[in-house]
């Protein structure tokens, strides 16, 4: 039986714990054994017994239990988390091979990760919106895992709205331990790891040394049927009218001269190489291409990890704790879809004085935007191919006569470069990028004893991560030109060159440069073998890797004093916790000269042009896609105090208070955070218990500095289709931090062998920290196909605006078809109002079945609201109306997912060495609002078994099966037919696992 003084004494939470660490020692006729800590969300050390807050424990034995999942699959399962992050993160804001944690669906940014209790620095890979990667902590050398789902300001300041995950490594070790783990999932080479960890425990402390080594291998997107649905039922699955098959435009030499192109025609081979026509009545209209053949679900990633801890008592009073960590996660080979779509165009002969050379059209600029098109001359090998297949012409009469005379035009909007034909530089047709971050992490600290009642803490930490990520390759725009006018490649002089002799290259943009579709597959009946782009050293020329590093810094330094005060009340001494700490954190991104947009600016930057003319502010770089990236160096210091006091007014009636002080100077200024909770254990099976608190998060340094983020978003634009286009999202000096108020009332049973809680929460946030969402704006400037419906004559909202100009003075430009870029803020934005029911319980039946025990346990997450207010822009105009998301899913635009319901519920059998658990995870399903119609998404319901087992020479076994019966994930209308915030969605893995004690 469990120690009774646990049980009676008013800490659930140290039961939790004794639980935690595996239903076969609650049930072996022992007592648990549970070590005095400091929970997370107090600092008043001593025996455990803030149960008044909320906090979930994990123990590493019960992790084993369920098959030692990945920290990925661990916080997925969470039932208090939301939209948390770690499979293919393309387009949630992270980069590939890092993880998020998010409670509440908040955001990751609003949950604090701690290890060890210590803040982390946030991942390279998602700085933007400033998460810590998960991927970077050692699960290996992890004890237990602390989850506060209340906010924790008055505690730990900044960033703790939604809650704390605080990871805790393990003490117990005592010699060498090797563990490998593989995973079988069909269509990939498999998951697999191996660690070993080193423990030392000595008469005054212990040391302990770990190293992991994990891999994830690749999961194509084309290895799920799922993944990749018809344009027919799902037109938001990846598919975009930038493609390849594309739209031409021609005309006359007077039309083409003067800006009006007249005649647009479709290229070959739309639906032989799988693409879907915008209007089989108008083909002109364009072929849709479906870019998501060329993603993976999951990317290869390479995971390593070394950790040491060392803990030793320098003399009976004081005691040392020092810890390293490195961790790397590299992804050499992210596959993405080839070429993109053009956002940028080349300089027009005219605007550049006439200058023959550069990447310039011979057409003059069109409209303030001074941008044209991409020109492809008579003598290009793929327009003359097009031009000499006789489905073609003479069917398509003047288009003929005048192409073949005064060559044509690329669509803005309806082609790109490559597309369903692929990258030739790689075999698989997709363009692959580079991603790696490393963390460097030291952290060391003194903790003591005052005057023998008085506990004093110490502690510094310092992290610093790096991050390289490739955001290409991509083409230079000027380069492009150059090409389609046979004047590619790094020999060639364009001022003295012939087109298409020696040195100097053709790029043929039609689909008949390409023998087959690179995706799905399917052999191309317009391929011509001369017109083909197969030269390495043209595409080599063409295409540039972008890489930037990011680099971001934490130093922490804090002091804590903790104790009891000589006033008893009729429950005990009133304990209390006093501390301060500084904080500096830092964040730099810095990328080379071709890539920063101070540096190159325009499409004619050098390296790439010969400068002229000047873009001014407008400017995106030099791609044709990506936009450049601005270089910044920024950082932060944050001083605070807080205090904490626990009143044990009576031995079953307990009061908290916390409060906490931060000051961050300049616009921001500081913020005092306060919170109370109470405990009353209102009979011997049942407590009651309730907090109230205000929490706090501060604009990102980055976000407040004067300037502007280049960025790209996907339009669903009515009557075109799918697009990406630049954003140019300008920061904002004016922001003011977000606050939420939080409430938390629940209770605690106890009866027999029945432990269970049940909590009501409440968030309420104000002043949220958001931007003015670019869907948004376009979705109320283009609600629908019908022109009366636009808002193009309001003048300050079109300004938000940039279209290209189609050359004709009598028609406005103003037409989703010519939308160039959109113009964002950061915002403080609408209340957000929040609230829901956690619920847990446990039941344990010895000597139940053939001998063993078994147990029962459940624990879930119903969300009764998720009110977020009207979006308004800093000009007033209403983009998106107030929302109960609770329920409802978009993952097109807002990304995010808020199922009603989750549960994950087990049953265990234990008896000696051996243990079975089949465990089963439910989330409901949800109002997909994606699109004209609502979607309603299936509930998924996906079973695990895992078997555990003791073998000769202290080595244990487990055989597991996750998701038993191949459960697909519910069909969702997102890019990748399944919600990827939320659902499981490798199939079924079969898991074996090894781990050897010596």
């Amino acid at each position: 039986m469990l120690n009774r003084r646990y049980l009676c004494g008013g800490s659930w939470l140290a039961v939790a714990m004794a639980l935690a660490a595996g239903p076969a020692a609650a049930q072996s006729g022992g007592a648990a054994t549970v070590e005095e800590v400091v929970v997370t969300g107090s600092f008043i050390a001593g025996t455990p017994t803030d149960a008044a807050l909320p906090v979930n424990v994990i123990g590493a034995q019960d992790l084993q239990k369920q098959g030692s999942p990945s920290t990925v699959q661990l916080v997925k399962n969470l039932s208090a988390a939301q939209g948390s992050i770690g499979e293919s993160n393309r387009f949630l804001g992270t980069a590939a091979g890092a993880a998020t944690v998010n409670l509440r669906g908040f955001g990751s940014q609003r949950t604090l990760v701690l290890f060890n209790g210590q803040r982390m620095a946030p991942s390279p890979a998602a700085v933007a919106i400033e998460s810590v990667d998960i991927n970077f902590i050692p699960n290996v050398a992890i004890g237990r895992i602390e989850v506060l789902r209340d906010g924790a300001a008055a505690t730990y300041g900044s960033d703790a709205v939604g809650g704390v995950v605080n990871f805790i490594t393990r003490r117990d070790l005592e010699g060498f331990e090797v563990t490998a783990n593989y995973s079988k999932i069909d269509g990939s080479s498999g998951d697999y790891d191996i660690s070993g960890a080193y423990g030392w425990k000595f008469d005054r402390g212990n040391l302990l040394v770990t190293g992991t080594y994990r891999r994830r291998s690749e999961l194509r997107t084309t290895d799920r049927d799922w993944a990749l649905r018809p344009f027919a039922e799902n037109f938001y699955g990846g598919w975009s009218t930038a493609s390849n098959p594309g739209v031409f435009t021609t005309g006359t030499a007077a039309q083409l001269a003067s800006g009006t192109f007249s005649q647009s025609f479709v290229d070959n081979g739309c639906a032989e190489l799988g693409g879907v026509l915008v209007s089989a009545a108008s083909p002109a209209s364009g072929c849709r291409f479906q870019f998501t053949q060329f993603d993976n679900l999951v990317n290869d990633e390479y995971h390593y990890n070394l950790y040491a801890e060392l803990n030793f008592a320098v003399t009976d009073d004081i005691d040392f704790h020092a810890e390293a960590l490195w961790a790397r996660h590299d992804v050499p080979d992210e596959r993405v879809s080839p070429a993109q779509s053009t956002t940028q165009f080349p300089t027009p002969i005219m605007a550049s004085g006439g200058s023959p050379g550069g990447g310039t059209s011979p057409y003059p600029a069109v409209g303030l935007n001074q941008q044209s098109r991409f020109y492809i001359p008579p003598t290009n090998p793929g327009l003359i191919a097009f031009l000499s297949n006789a489905a073609n012409c003479p069917a398509l009469g003047t288009i003929c006569t005048n192409a073949a005379a005064n060559g044509a035009i690329a669509s803005q909007t309806l082609w790109r470069p490559e597309g369903y034909g692929g990258n030739p530089l790689y075999a698989d047709g997709a363009d692959h990028q580079h991603r790696q971050a490393t963390a460097y992490r030291f952290s060391a600290g003194l903790k003591g004893h005052i005057f023998d009642d008085i506990g004093w803490n110490l502690q510094g930490t310092f992290q610093e991560n790096h991050g390289v990520a490739g955001a290409g390759p991509d083409i230079a725009v000027s380069r492009l030109q150059l090409a389609l006018r046979g004047l590619g490649g790094a020999g060639c002089n364009p001022a003295t060159g012939t087109p298409g002799v020696g040195p100097c290259m053709y790029f043929n943009p039609f689909a008949n440069a390409y023998p087959r579709a690179m995706g799905l597959g399917g052999v191309n009946p317009y391929y011509v073998a001369s017109a083909s782009n197969d030269n390495p050293d043209l595409l080599n020329w063409l295409h540039q890797d972008l890489t930037g590093d990011t680099r971001t810094s934490l130093f922490v330094v804090e002091g804590v004093l903790n104790g009891k005060l000589p006033i008893e009340l009729s429950g005990g001494p009133i304990g209390w916790a006093l501390g301060a700490q500084y904080r500096y954190d830092r964040v730099q991104i810095s990328v080379p000269d071709y890539y920063d947009i101070n540096a190159a600016p325009c499409v004619d930057s050098s390296p790439y042009g010969d400068g002229l003319p000047s873009c001014g502010t407008s400017g995106t770089g030099a791609f044709t896609f990506y936009s450049a990236v601005q270089e910044y160096d920024v950082d932060r210091i944050v001083s605070s105090v807080f205090g904490e006091v626990k009143l044990p007014i009576t031995d079953r009636l307990e009061l908290s208070g916390a409060v906490r002080h931060e000051y961050y100077g300049g616009r921001i200024g500081s913020t005092t955070n306060p919170k109370i909770s109470i405990r009353w254990q209102a009979l011997d099976w049942l407590a009651l218990r309730g907090s109230a608190g205000s929490t706090f998060r501060a604009p990102q340094q980055s976000d407040i500095t004067p300037g502007n983020v280049r960025t790209l978003a996907q339009f669903n634009l009515p009557g075109v289709g799918s697009l990406y286009r630049p954003v140019d999202q300008a920061r904002n000096p004016d922001l003011r931090p977000e606050t939420a108020d939080t409430y938390n009332v629940g209770l605690i049973l106890s009866l027999g062998n029945f432990r269970g809680t049940v909590d009501y929460f409440r968030f309420k946030f104000k002043d949220e920290l958001t931007n003015e969402t670019a869907a948004a704006l376009v979705s109320t400037m283009f609600p629908s196909t019908t022109p009366s419906t636009w808002q193009c004559n309001v003048a300050a909202f079109r300004s938000r605006f940039n279209f290209a100009d189609d050359g004709n003075p009598a028609t406005d430009d103003c037409t989703p078809g010519n939308l160039l870029s959109v113009k964002t803020n950061l915002i403080n934005g609408p209340s957000v109002d929040t609230s829901g029911v956690d619920f847990q319980g446990t039941y344990y039946w010895d000597d139940a079945l053939f001998d063993g025990d078994l147990t029962f346990g459940a624990d879930g997450t119903y969300t009764i609201e998720y009110k977020r207010g009207a979006l308004i822009t800093l000009d007033g105009y209403t983009i998106s109306p107030a929302l109960d998301r609770a329920g409802k899913t978009e993952l097109l635009s807002a990304f995010y997912s808020y199922p009603k319901l989750r549960v994950n519920a087990y049953v265990n059998w234990s008896r000696g060495p051996h243990n079975l658990r089949w465990t089963t995870h439910y989330k409901s399903g949800t109002d997909n609002i994606v699109g004209a119609s609502v979607l309603k998404t299936d509930d998924e319901v996906t079973h695990d078994f895992v078997y555990q087992g003791q073998l000769p020479w202290d080595t244990a076994l487990t055989i597991g099966v996750i998701n038993v019966f191949d459960s697909d994930p519910p069909f969702t209308r997102s890019q990748y037919n399944y919600d990827y915030t939320n659902a499981y969605m490798l199939g079924r893995v079969f898991q074996i696992g090894v781990k050897k004690h010596f």
